[in-house]
């Protein structure tokens, strides 16, 4: 089993963040990132958590960024490869396994990962894979360096606040990776529609990494 990622309160809630959903009767697509955590943040207190999961596999009208626009496939990314999880900026955020960090950056574009850290894990069933951790602090920076080892459990970062953490409303975009195609901190965090099936086979859902909440929900299935 997985060390927690993040600590919730067992009660957190699966939003519906997918093209055309609505929170509280509004349309999301449009808003601004206040808005958007204004929003969520209400939709906690109702259910009376801190906690709120975004699904992997979800196809979303956020990423209204020229970052997400795919010149080759003629297309903009909107599918999210990773879990998300929404809850007030600072929340430490801790390794599930033991690893080595295999690269801290900043991505500090309009709606990127902001702060970022990849941690390498070499398991004697699944092999060598990948976790990925987007939207982070800026203290997490200077918190771990690339070739550090770190133990499961092990405070790896903190949660980020906008405008660092790429503005968004404070969460944390955690990925897994089975290859990083020479990537690095370009690994991208959504992909096209039309190459989905690919990018699932090298992003598998993270779900089994939250066993607090039924993995089937933390899916867009």
């Amino acid at each position: 089993m997985p060390a927690s990622i993040i600590e919730t309160d067992g009660n957190a809630i699966v939003l519906d963040l997918s093209s055309g959903s609505r929170l509280r009767d509004t349309d999301i697509a449009a808003l601004g990132v206040q808005e958007l955590d204004a929003l969520i943040n209400e939709e906690m207190r109702e259910a009376g958590t801190k906690f709120a999961f975004g699904r992997y596999g979800e196809p979303r009208g956020l990423y209204n960024s020229e970052n997400f626009a795919d010149a080759a496939a003629g297309e903009s990314r909107t599918i999210h490869l990773g879990i998300d999880l929404f809850c007030v900026a600072a929340t430490p955020v801790f390794a599930p396994f033991d690893g080595t960090v295999e690269l801290v950056a900043n991505n500090d574009r309009e709606l990127d990962y902001g702060p970022m850290l990849i941690i390498r894990h070499d398991s004697d069933t699944a092999g060598r894979f990948y976790t990925l951790y987007g939207h982070l602090s800026l203290d997490t920076l200077t918190r771990v360096a690339a070739g550090q080892s770190v133990a499961a459990g092990e405070q790896v970062a903190a949660v980020g606040e906008p405008p660092f953490n790429g503005n968004w409303p404070p969460h944390l975009h955690m990925q897994v990776i089975t290859d990083l195609l020479d990537l690095g901190a370009e690994f991208p965090g959504v992909a096209c529609k039309s190459q989905q099936d690919y990018w699932f086979g090298v992003s598998p859902s993270p779900a089994p990494f939250f066993p607090e909440c039924n993995a089937k929900l933390l899916e867009y299935k």
